[in-house]
């Protein structure tokens, strides 16, 4: 038996010396090559990620919880978030292993003897786990949700279980050996498989005790299931196939593998794992392994290709599929992606890559000196190998490729050349393109553009190479060629191509000569056209930033077009595209594929296709390092939604917790939401979307951006939504949701608002009645002076006018007792004397009323007025009187009517009208008066200059209402009468 076991240690080895042997060289002088068909990307120290990690899971939120020597840390793909104390503090923690159960509880083993702890629902507590070892090996969570930890630095006990609240620990009496346990792990059937120092035991669903399984394994073992449900084990000498289905193997499949401390199998079934010094390893396909031989290569990943250290302890797939290490200098991160570069093919920008496809789907690449031939879902062989510098390459008409060299052209059919024909000595071709009528066009640095036809090579006369410079040829779906002219085109015109320069093309320059399966496309920097399409549709970069600056199409039969440009590779629709050219600005997706998806070198700026298809579908690119490819049906979309997480608020700069938000001070008017998204292949093409309700319903988008900032706020209550979407526009279920309130400072409450409306109610009838008592106080004053100037009137009209009057009364009187006798002068003297007599007693009683005024009545005095026989009543219509009568203030009562006389004397005289009215209207808040005639109407330029020159009727009316505090209105027009109307305040016109 030991003879046995040694044989087998031997082979081990020395299997593991020629397997593992491109590892031990990639640390001297050659260097491991990269892992096909995978991104690495990493995060270092320097960009905030922990160091020494030790374990890395996932939780359901998303977030990938990573510990270690420095902690503990949750990552978003963009932020390393530390949970708990920071080193070197007194609670400071040192995380072993950690372990995502179902229930959302995140387990961290601890080291140093601490034991363990549990994040739940946002705080670190601790289980209190009894007699903790040195540190915690492992942790696991069977199918009934119980948590089983294994202790590293005991010979007994070293197992133990959490369950129902209480800790259970396991011995002897179980079946399990007084040595130390290294690896629990669970089967998907349910059997609980146990790795201890130099053998495995397993138990049985549902039994109590451990067996035996009689599998002999060294310390620190690691177990993983394949797909196929197998259990594998691997200890320091080899990997080994040891039970299926809870059963064990004999002499199952095995083959030699460096010591590994954590292995798994990802979704797709690769195998991988991670050693102490020696980086990580992947099988890519395990189960073609037979026997002890392993028919697939071992893929190593160290620091040569691109691991940030070789000491690695850490190894996890999420749920995207990505594969995550943990080592001493950081977090590394290995993500499927569908572009690979040709194998075979040399990496090297000082050469030119050359592309063409033949009728028969068969693509060939070239380089300077070599073409390579890529038969349907094989890899690149070389088919031809020249001595001399090769040109351009592009299909035959009749089969296989055109290979232009210097100085000699070929047709190349798989690996035969079927023709040779000379060139002209020292011919550069810059492209080559054949047409239908089995021309081939050849551009010519500084030599012009020539033509082989049966097997002779002739310059075109058209074209003499200094001022018309062919730069790319292209054919057209309809076979016939397209040539560039970077310089004039050709003045000729029936030529047997087409010319296009930069000038005659809206893409502003031809910087890709690109054909399509309907038409060409020229793209510059102002985007994509189609120039022989009616109109010329452009596709501007404004809309459609993709479209600037390309260099190679290709549109295959599935209905795609694909381009490359200075954004990388783009896809989209075919159906798509002709929409867009179709209507300029129409909506158009598009998949970018770039340096997050494996592109290792930028766009060739070169003539010749740039993008070819295969019949196997694969469409493959040119760039300045190297030849790529993409299989299309290898394309992975991440269906995984992103979970979002709303951080909290930052105000100024401090971050407030979801848990510690309540309320928000009062006065706060601006703030910052910080929020994330747990999608992890491609984090920095998630985008987000949200809105805040209490300031807008509108959805805003973010891009992806990852805090909102948002300022004019007031007191209220206030809802946060966060949607996102991964980098394949899946878009998460239901929003994240953040809800709070901003209170109200005490000149934002209701009461105090009361208060001030109160105040300010009492501060404008404060003013109001300030205001009235000065308006009242300059009535009075105005009616003390007008009383002062009627009395004084008064006495001057007694001591004058009245006392005259009177005088001349009597001399009159005895005039006419002179001639009683006189019938004829009796007749014409006494009612002279009559009227004269009643002027002096009317005199009297104006003099009297200046005295001692009457009580008026405004109403009954208008009245008279109108029915004055100095107006022709049979034109004056009845007075109109609109609401109620209201007694009007005796001291404006004579401006009033001095004013409605005038008007109703102006009328009478100048109008003409056959009808004159007036009307008073006593409103609650104005009042009103006017006169109205059907009349000929009077001349806007009297009424905007106030009055005929030298006439002071309009003018004296207007002053005397404005004196009382009022305005007059006059409204008129030539042949359509006239309307004067005086307008008062309330609070002027109404007595008191």
């Amino acid at each position: 038996m030991n003879a046995a076991r040694l044989a087998l240690a031997g082979f081990a080895l020395l299997f593991s010396a020629v397997l593992w042997g491109p590892a031990a060289d990639a640390r001297g002088d050659s260097a491991a090559p990269p892992l096909r068909g995978f991104k690495l990307r990493h995060w270092s120290l320097e960009e905030g990620a922990p160091s020494r990690i030790n374990a890395i899971v996932q939780s359901h939120d998303g977030f990938l919880w990573l510990g270690g020597v420095d902690g503990l840390f949750r990552f978003d793909g963009v932020t390393f978030e530390r949970i708990g104390s920071a080193p070197p503090g007194p609670n400071r923690i040192v995380v072993a292993r950690l372990l995502a159960a179902r229930d959302g509880a995140i387990w961290i083993g601890l080291a140093r003897r601490r034991g363990m702890l549990v994040w739940r629902n946002g705080q670190l507590i601790d289980p209190g786990m009894p007699n903790p070892s040195r540190e915690v090996n492992d942790i696991v969570e069977g199918p009934d949700g119980a948590i089983w930890v294994s202790r590293g630095g005991r010979s007994n006990k070293g197992l133990a279980r959490w369950k129902d609240g209480r800790w259970t620990e396991f011995d002897a009496t179980s079946g399990l050996p007084d040595k130390a346990v290294w690896q629990p792990f669970f089967a998907s059937d349910g059997t609980l498989w146990l790795t201890i120092e130099d053998m495995v035991l397993r138990k049985r669903p549902g039994r109590a005790r451990f067996e035996p399984t009689g599998i002999a394994t060294a310390p620190r073992a690691t177990l993983a299931e394949a797909p196929d449900g197998t259990i594998w084990l691997l200890d320091k000498q080899q990997a080994r196939a040891i039970a299926r289905k809870g059963e064990v193997i004999g002499n199952g499949r095995q083959f030699a593998a460096p010591f590994a401390i954590r292995t798994l199998f990802d979704q797709k079934g690769a195998f991988w794992a991670v050693t102490w010094s020696d980086g990580a390893f992947m099988i890519e396909h395990p189960e073609r392994i037979t026997g002890n031989h392993p028919a697939v290569p071992m893929h190593v990943l160290n620091t040569s290709n691109g691991l940030l250290s070789d000491p690695v302890r850490a190894l996890f797939e999420d749920r995207e599929g990505n594969i995550w290490i943990g080592g001493e200098l950081g977090l590394n991160m290995l993500r499927r992606v569908p572009i690979t570069a040709a194998e075979g093919i040399s990496a090297d920008p000082a050469i030119n890559h050359m592309l063409a496809a033949d009728r028969d789907g068969i693509v060939y690449i070239a380089d300077d000196r070599t073409v390579y031939l890529v038969a349907p879902g094989a890899k690149p062989v070389p088919a031809l190998r020249s001595s001399v510098q090769i040109e351009a390459i592009c299909a035959a008409q009749a089969g296989g490729v055109w290979i232009i060299q210097r100085g000699n052209a070929m047709r190349l059919e798989e690996t035969r050349v079927l023709g040779a024909f000379a060139l002209p000595r020292d011919f550069v071709a810059n492209s080559c393109g054949e047409d239908a009528h089995g021309r081939v066009w050849l551009p010519a640095l500084g030599m012009g553009l020539y033509v082989l036809k049966g097997g002779r090579a002739s310059p075109v006369a058209a074209v003499n190479g200094i001022e018309q410079l062919p730069g790319n040829v292209a054919i057209m779906p309809d076979g016939r060629a397209v040539v560039h002219f970077r310089g004039k085109a050709p003045s000729q015109t029936r030529l047997p191509f087409l010319a296009l320069t930069d000038a005659s093309v809206p893409s502003d320059g031809v910087e890709g000569l690109l054909q399509g399966r309907r038409t060409l496309f020229t793209s510059g920097r102002a985007g994509l056209t189609a120039p022989l399409l009616p109109g010329s549709p452009l596709l501007s970069w404004r809309d459609y930033p993709w479209a600037s600056s390309l260099n190679g199409m290709v549109q295959t039969a599935a209905g795609d077009t694909w381009v490359i440009g200075d954004m990388g590779i783009m896809r989209m629709s075919s159906a798509g595209l002709d929409n867009a050219l179709a209507r300029p600005g129409a909506p158009l997706a598009y998949r970018v594929f770039d340096f997050r998806d494996g592109m290792d070198s930028f766009v060739q700026k070169s003539a010749g296709a740039q993008i070819v298809a295969g019949r196997d579908g694969r469409i493959w690119f040119a760039t300045r390092d190297s030849v790529l490819s993409i299989d299309p049906t290898l394309i992975r979309t991440n269906i995984v939604s992103p979970s979002t997480i709303i951080r909290g608020i930052r105000m100024d700069s401090e971050l407030l917790r979801p848990s510690e938000i309540s309320r928000i001070a009062a006065g706060t008017t601006a703030l910052a939401i910080e929020y994330t998204a747990t999608s992890l292949a491609v984090p920095e093409r998630v985008r987000f979307r949200y809105r805040l309700l209490g300031l807008g319903e509108e959805w805003i988008d973010a891009g992806n951006r990852r805090s909102a900032n948002f300022s004019g706020l007031g007191p209220g209550e206030y809802r946060f939504e966060l949607l996102a979407a991964n980098e394949d526009d899946v878009w998460s279920k239901q929003p994240a949701v953040l809800e709070f309130t901003i209170a109200r400072t005490f000149y934002q409450t209701w009461w105090f608002r009361l208060a001030l409306t109160i105040a300010i109610g009492g501060l404008l009838y404060t003013l109001y009645a300030m205001r009235l008592r000065q308006v009242s106080r300059r009535i009075r004053n105005r009616m003390l002076a007008r009383t002062e100037e009627r009395e004084r009137i008064a006495r001057e009209l007694h001591d004058t006018m009245i006392q005259g009057v009177q005088g001349l009364i009597l001399r009159f009187q005895a005039v006419a007792d002179r001639f009683s006798d006189d019938p004829e002068a009796q007749a014409i003297l006494q009612p002279a004397l009559e009227r004269a007599e009643e002027v002096l007693i009317e005199g009297r009683e104006r003099v009297t009323e200046l005295r001692l005024p009457r009580l008026r009545n405004f109403h009954a005095d208008l009245v008279r007025l109108l029915e004055n026989p100095i107006y022709p009543q049979e034109r004056i219509a009845p007075l109109h009187v609109a609401r109620n009568v209201r007694p009007i203030a005796d001291g404006i009562i004579d401006d009033l009517l001095a004013v409605l006389g005038e008007a109703l004397g102006n009328a009478a005289c100048h109008s003409q009208a056959s009808r004159i009215e007036a009307g008073v209207r006593y409103g609650k808040w104005a009042f009103a008066a006017y006169v109205r005639d059907n009349g000929i109407g009077m001349h806007e330029e009297i009424i905007a200059s106030g009055g005929k020159p030298g006439h002071f009727g309009l003018l004296g009316m207007r002053e005397r209402i404005e004196a009382i505090g009022g305005k007059l209105v006059v409204e008129s027009a030539t042949g359509f009468g006239t309307i004067v109307e005086l307008q008062l305040p309330a609070r002027i016109a109404y007595a008191k």
